[in-house]
């Protein structure tokens, strides 16, 4: 169909007017012999053709009335299908009241903005302060639609510097074993606890410096935050304000300093003979000090650093610090520290068999009990120890030892599950019963011992490469992932039978199973997440090594990052590694 056509087919029952008011347009269909199939394009060029297009034009009831049209070839009827809209103008201010936005829409066949109209949008909203040059609102309204002009901007105050402590005392320097002039280490020395002496200066305070003050885009002032004048911490235990500078804190006693927000309490250390069931249960925020031995089913924990001269029997030992035992530590004792754990003695935990008789001599019977005597069983504790920092024991057996730096071995491990996030070091040249014999021993970068495994062909596995924390929370979820899919089957084949049999069940039963699904698939995601994220953090530690400085025997495991060699034959000194996905050795001579 030619232009012409159109031209002449688009007048036949369609026709244009305004409404009475001039404000709304309205399209009128009447029937006739030969219509068109209407469309919005024909539409739209018939209001060209009228010199209607100015107007706004309504694209969802232009449709509608295509539809109408369309549909019938003998209706009559009118439609509202635009109007004549004038161009709007707004003005909104952001929440801090320090910015104002100009919004303009254009108009349609009706009125334009004009600055007066803006200048009184401005004076209504009550904006005075920060207003654009004239120059460049004229500009703005030359274009007629706009989003986002910054039309008014206030000044923003200047944050003043609160009051600020300076703290004096001690930097708290990582305790690590000393070594002497000629290169020795002595891993049984770790250093002194940081104290402070009375009357000494802790900590300074500095006051505050004052901010400037801003404007809005109303002219209100608007205040600057920070320059808080704050004082010392009213926690003052240990502590007093120099009465000459009252920007300085004295130490009132000697002991240990502990930083609060905004100051320093200074806490004794605790010194007892022995914690045994004349002195109770040990729990103190500061360090603790215990001259003798910790008793069987006693607990010590300490906020800061724990030293005891003496033996742990069965006990559990917690400290924030780093816990030095100068003794042994035997039973299934768990001692716990956020720094380095050092047993000087070296650890023995019991085997079942040595398990077992002691629980059946600690219970109470009525012809050794007195009313003094306590009669609660006693609790029966993991045979482990955990340090953030490192561990360093003189021997260890039947043992779980888990650290986040190294773990150092004086003399033999047996029996025992050690794993450090560095190096594990076991004995020494010169000690010929430094060994690793059975248990697991697994670290991230490197193992070094004299000897691996035993004559009698006890399974010992030694392991290196890949984060062994991270490779624990990887089994552990993906045990728990197992459970939740188990879980998830279970239910399914449950609501399976009860839509089956829907009278052994009621609503409240399904909401039960639906609300537990739905829980189990939400952790089962998160865990899948966090799987996923871990996964991609378990990095290949391409330098890891075994290093046996005496020889390997038969029945040994080596593990190289995901790498395995099942030891044949006793090997001489030896430096495993992995090439090619496989564990080889470097030997110098037959074991």
């Amino acid at each position: 169909m030619n232009d012409e056509s159109i031209e002449n087919s688009i007048e036949i029952g369609l026709s244009f007017k305004l409404s009475a008011d001039d404000l709304k347009l309205i399209a009128i269909v009447q029937p006739c012999s030969d219509r068109i199939e209407l469309t919005v394009e024909i539409v739209k060029a018939r209001l060209k053709a009228a010199e209607l297009s100015h107007l706004f034009i309504n694209e969802y009831l232009v449709s509608e009335l295509t539809e109408c049209y369309n549909r019938s070839m003998t209706d009559k009827f009118a439609i509202e299908i635009g109007e004549r809209r004038d161009a709007t103008c707004e003005i909104v201010v952001s929440q801090d009241k320090m910015k104002a936005k100009l919004f303009l829409t254009p108009n349609f066949g009706g009125k334009s903005i004009e600055l007066e109209n803006i200048q009184k949008e401005l004076n209504d909203k009550g904006i005075v302060f920060g207003i654009s040059p004239m120059e460049e609102i004229e500009a703005i309204l030359e274009k007629c639609h706009v989003s986002d002009f910054l039309i008014a901007k206030g000044i923003e105050p200047i944050p003043g510097i609160d009051a600020e402590f300076i703290n004096l005392t001690p930097e708290t320097v990582a305790r690590k074993p000393l070594i002497d002039e000629e290169g020795n280490v002595d891993y049984r020395e770790l250093g002194n606890i940081v104290t402070v002496k009375k009357d000494e200066v802790l900590m300074k305070r500095i006051p505050p410096i004052k901010g400037e003050q801003g404007r809005d885009v109303f002219g209100q002032i608007v205040e600057p935050s920070g320059g808080l004048d704050i004082p010392f911490s009213s926690d003052q235990i240990g502590v007093h304000v120099n009465p000459e500078n009252e920007n300085e804190l004295l130490s009132s006693i000697t002991g240990q300093p502990v930083v609060v927000p905004n100051g320093i309490i200074v806490t004794p250390v605790l010194t007892v003979k022995s914690v045994d069931l004349s002195s109770g249960n040990i729990s103190f925020d500061g360090s603790v000090i215990v001259l003798g031995d910790v008793e069987t089913g006693m607990k010590v924990r300490a906020g800061e650093d724990i030293t005891i001269d003496g033996n742990v029997s069965n006990a559990q030992i917690e400290c924030n610090g780093n816990l030095v035992i100068k003794g042994s530590v035997t039973g299934n004792s768990e001692l716990v520290a956020d720094g380095d754990i050092s047993v000087k003695g070296g650890i023995h935990g019991y085997t079942e068999k040595e398990k077992k008789v002691f629980l059946a001599e600690s219970k109470p019977t009525p012809s050794t009990t007195t009313p003094a005597e306590p009669t609660t069983p006693l609790k029966e504790y993991v045979a482990k120890l955990v340090a953030r920092g490192s561990v360093f024991v003189g021997f260890a057996e039947n043992f779980i030892i888990e650290a986040g730096i190294d773990i150092v071995v004086d003399k033999y491990s047996m029996n025992n599950n050690l794993m450090a996030a560095n190096n594990i070091a076991v004995g020494n040249k010169t000690n010929k019963k430094s060994a690793i014999i059975g248990g697991i021993t697994w670290a991230m970068l490197s193992v070094r011992t004299s000897l691996i495994g035993s004559s009698s062909g006890i399974r010992t596995r030694v392991q290196a490469g890949t984060n062994p924390y991270i490779q624990r929370r990887v089994s552990e979820i993906k045990d728990v992932l197992l459970q939740y899919h188990n879980e998830r089957q279970n239910i399914h084949k449950i609501l399976a039978w009860l839509e089956n049999n829907p009278e052994k069940g009621n609503q409240e039963t399904l909401d039960r199973l639906h609300h537990t699904l739905s829980r189990l698939v939400l952790d089962s995601e998160k865990n899948q997440a966090e799987l996923k994220d871990l996964l991609s953090n378990m990095a290949v530690i391409t330098g890891a090594r075994v290093i046996s400085e005496r020889g390997v025997y038969v029945g040994s495991e080596i593990k190289i990052n995901k790498a395995m060699m099942h030891v044949q034959e006793n090997i001489g000194k030896s430096v495993f590694k992995e090439q090619k996905r496989k564990v080889v050795v470097i030997k110098d001579r037959v074991l």
